[in-house]
């Protein structure tokens, strides 16, 4: 069975399979961020763990339509719950889940993320309380809610690997954002690889993702990977770089405003670093400042800073360039030295400190231009042409980031109050205040995601079974399974030996039910490892021990390496039950255990003498019984049985007392000793009461306990003797003293065989109408000359047939003649039949175990019932 799951497990799932076991099925529900982008948040069900990837809110929506679809999954059944990154589409949800809701599992980040988080979501949370154009947002948690989760969050190292309650979680730089991670989970065994947001292009400050060796993690059965940018590809990096500045350079020299939309944190460092450099390489430009906006940033910077060894290595270069440099001239500290210490980017808090006077290229946030400085900059710059925007990230639908690059004529004003009533119109429809748009726009693809075929090469380099696309828009996302699926096919097209993949694209909400029949492997360990292990599936050696799990990890080992290999301690439990039977006797006893229980092996079994006495143990003397005992004798004799052990199937010791008639059973505590020991009990409870302990009885008696009249009335005087078949041999009336099931007719006889019978095998037993013959021609001389006759005459096969049914008909004559209905009973269960001759009680069967097997419950039977068949008085055969 375990090659064939192990075979069923290669090839995937088919029609054909065996029904899954709902334990081996791996449940994905999406909760957020399937078929779109935005709010992600996932839940993988699998062996009874739970876990949740990401807690995310969207940036076009408002209030709980921002927020996952929490009230469709028990947020308090989840166990862990990780985080990819600090972006507010990915974690902006964390303090809401941890503050409002019953989650009570654990929550971990890396240590950039945390940090970073902090700020992030403490400026998101004052933002949305001043800007949003609704009641809504501002009531689902507010910033002391953050501030008092932020305790409850755990972190972990890149490549660094954690068991959590049972499940085995190890962090991979995701290239994303500063901290972002890509999670590989292993539940029982199964490797679960979760992208978040990722990028495998090489930046000048992340280290770019890459697949995880899977020659020492193992192989990945399912990747759940973002779809952002679907099959859709980019041109070099060079080739943006420059395109970026160029169109930089172009506004600064028609002496307009460049704003780049940015989110504070991620992205931003990136244009910085390459805005620092070109500047650094055009004095003709240094003239021009460039300004970063937001406190948070600022913030935020300090974290970049702390960070550097997360970095790659050409931030780490220039650090140790930057502390030369500051050493060389003798600034020992190396204060502002840093990568991240700037030379041509200014920090600005606000707008009241900016003299929005001449050229300048400002990175402000939110980078879909909701609200915030970013918007406000907008609606104030874009009624003139010669400022521009430039778009360098990604856009959800419905958000300004998008709807600006259409390039529409007019822009709605939300945030610049009475100056853009001055310079704008009012709609008619919704009362807004529309502002004329003029600037340039211009769109340059830096957002840190990977492409259509870095996301396709990244993918098949997995070469996962399983692969789950969420993060995308729905077209997107249904491009690159399209594509997926074609590359699959080509592949399994000329290579039949390859997996074939199987690519889903679920909804939100939407179940995807995935089977894993994974191998268990117990490893064997202590005691039972010094043994020579099989050789192969021929060697019948059995290895038996104490299975621990702990988690999903099985050992096997020896009950003496508990405490050494488990941290466990062993404790024999000894039971034992008294009881006391009044009139059954030890033999009777034995012969019950033994119709229930085969064989019974007497402990120190007593030698008996030739004469019936009992031999001495212990050094004890025989008793010798004087010329005076002898010659006494009592009208009713009473023997003093000594007390005997039985052990029973080798692990319940009988003892019996003797004449106490006590009886005392003991044995280990176990699940299969308890059974047997209740078994036993329910045996003694009613050997005393049962048919067959009487039928056993009575067999053994030859004498009745009822007194002769003489005895009860002395005065008449009864000269007969009662007879042993309860019969007198005067002229007084008979009397019936015997017992009832000792006269029973042939057919009642049988009748109560097949009763034995059927409640051993069931109703699988049935009549053989035609008697065998062949016993008759190897013993029967004269039948053995009619055979010889007919083999002589072998072409008369009519005379054959003839003296064939002459035997037939004369053996069922000899069966009536005895009482037998039918010449035999065929006992037929599964494939195995066996035939039953009821005239010498032989048995006919292919199957040597299950001969003996029906022959113990044959003897048995007859033991009750018998003796089987008498006629005329004659002994029972």
């Amino acid at each position: 069975m375990a090659t064939k799951r192990k075979a069923a497990a290669m090839s995937g799932p088919t029609e054909d399979d065996d029904p899954i076991d709902p334990s081996d099925e791996l449940t994905f529900i999406g909760l957020g961020g399937c078929q779109e982008v935005g709010r992600s948040c996932h839940i993988l069900q699998y062996k009874g763990k739970i876990v949740m990837l990401d807690a995310g809110m969207h940036t076009g929506r408002e209030g709980m339509a921002a927020m996952p679809y929490f009230d469709d999954f028990d947020l308090g059944t989840v166990d862990i719950l990780l985080i990819s990154h600090f972006h507010l589409d990915h974690a902006a949800a964390l303090p809401y889940v941890l503050a409002k809701t019953n989650f009570r599992g654990r929550v971990f980040m890396t240590h950039p993320t945390k940090a970073i988080y902090k700020w992030l979501i403490q400026d998101s949370v004052r933002v949305s309380n001043t800007s949003s154009t609704s009641d809504q947002r501002t009531s689902l948690y507010t910033e002391a809610d953050h501030i008092s989760t932020l305790t409850q969050i755990e972190t972990i190292d890149f490549y660094t690997t954690h068991m959590i309650n049972g499940v085995q979680v190890t962090p991979y730089p995701a290239g994303h954002v500063l901290g972002a991670a890509m999670f590989l989970i292993n539940i029982a065994g199964l490797n679960i690889f979760f992208t978040g947001d990722y990028s495998t292009e090489q930046d000048r400050h992340l280290v770019a993702a890459a697949v995880p060796d899977q020659k020492k993690v193992g192989k990945i059965d399912l990747l759940i990977s973002e779809s952002t940018f679907g099959i859709s590809t980019a041109p070099p990096r060079e080739e943006r770089e420059f395109a970026l500045l160029k169109s930089v350079t172009n506004i600064v020299n028609r002496g307009g405003k460049v704003l780049m939309p940015v989110f504070a944190l991620g992205r931003a460092q990136e244009l910085l670093l390459i805005l620092e450099d070109y500047w650094q390489r055009h004095p003709e430009l240094q003239k021009t400042p460039i300004y970063y906006t937001g406190n948070t940033a600022r913030k935020c910077m300090v974290v970049y800073q702390t960070y550097i060894n997360a970095m790659n290595d050409n931030i780490k270069r220039i650090f140790r360039e930057r502390m030369a440099e500051a050493e060389a001239s003798g600034n020992a500290k190396g204060v502002s030295a840093g990568p991240w210490d700037f030379r041509f980017v200014r920090s600005l808090r606000s707008l009241d400190r900016f003299d929005d006077v001449g050229s300048c290229v400002m990175l402000a946030s939110p980078g879909m231009l909701q609200s915030g400085m970013s918007r406000i900059l907008l609606e104030r710059w874009a009624p003139d042409q010669r400022n521009g925007v430039v778009m360098t990230g990604y856009n959800v639908e419905g958000t300004m980031g998008r709807t600006i690059l259409s390039e529409p004529d007019q822009i709605p004003a939300i945030m610049s109050g009475g100056h853009a009533q001055s310079i704008g119109r009012r709609n008619k429809d919704d009362d807004a205040v529309l502002i004329p748009r003029r600037c340039s726009v211009e769109e340059f693809s830096f957002a840190a995601h990977v492409t259509g075929k870095q996301n396709i090469d990244f993918i098949e380099a997995v070469r996962a079974p399983h692969i789950i696309l969420v993060h995308g828009e729905k077209s997107q996302a249904a491009r690159l399974k399209s594509r997926l699926l074609d590359n699959d096919n080509k592949r399994t097209a000329s290579n039949a030996d390859v997996q074939q993949t199987k690519v889903y694209s679920p909804e939100n909400g939407a179940e995807v039910k995935i089977p894993f029949r994974k191998d268990k492997i117990a490893k064997v360990v202590g005691r039972l490892a010094q043994r020579p292990a099989p050789t192969g599936p021929e060697d019948e050696r059995v290895i038996s021990g104490v299975m621990v799990q702990n988690g999903f990890k099985l050992s096997l080992m020896a009950p003496e390496d508990l405490r050494e290999y488990a941290g466990l301690t062993s404790t024999t439990v000894l039971c034992k039950q008294h009881i006391t039977l009044s009139a059954a006797g030890v033999d009777l006893i034995k012969w019950a255990l033994e119709g229930t229980f085969g064989a019974i092996e007497e402990v120190g079994q007593l030698k008996t003498e030739p004469n019936g006495h009992v031999a001495a143990r212990n050094g004890t003397t025989k008793m010798e019984a004087t010329p005076k005992e002898e010659e006494e004798e009592a009208d009713e004799e009473f023997t003093s049985e000594p007390p005997r052990t039985f052990l029973i199937m080798g692990c319940i010791t009988l003892k019996w007392s003797g004449q106490a008639k006590e009886l005392e059973l003991e044995w280990e505590g176990n699940t299969m000793n308890d059974g047997i020991a209740d078994a036993v009990m329910a045996v003694l409870t009613t050997v005393e009461s049962s048919p067959a302990a009487v039928k056993y009885s009575s067999s053994k008696a030859k004498h009745h306990h009822h007194k002769p009249e003489s005895e009860e009335h002395p005065e008449k005087q009864v000269p007969s003797q009662i007879n042993g078949n309860g019969t007198t041999n005067g002229d007084h009336q008979p009397v019936n003293l015997r017992n009832q099931l000792a006269n029973l007719t042939p057919e009642e006889r049988f009748s109560r065989l097949c009763m034995f019978l059927e409640a051993q095998f069931g109703e699988n037993i049935n009549p053989i109408e035609t008697p065998r013959i062949s016993h008759l021609m190897q013993t029967d001389s004269d039948t053995k000359t009619l055979k010889d006759e007919a083999e002589a005459d072998s072409d008369d096969e009519a005379a054959i047939e003839q003296r064939n049914a002459a035997l037939v008909a004369s053996e069922r004559a000899r069966l009536a003649a005895l009482g037998i209905p039918v010449p035999g009973l065929e006992i037929k269960v599964d494939k195995m039949v066996a035939r039953l001759w009821l005239d010498d009680l032989t048995l006919d069967c292919g199957s040597k175990v299950w001969r003996e097997r029906i022959m113990a419950v044959v003897e048995r039977a007859v033991e009750t019932v018998a003796p089987l068949w008498s006629v005329g008085g004659g002994a029972g055969r």
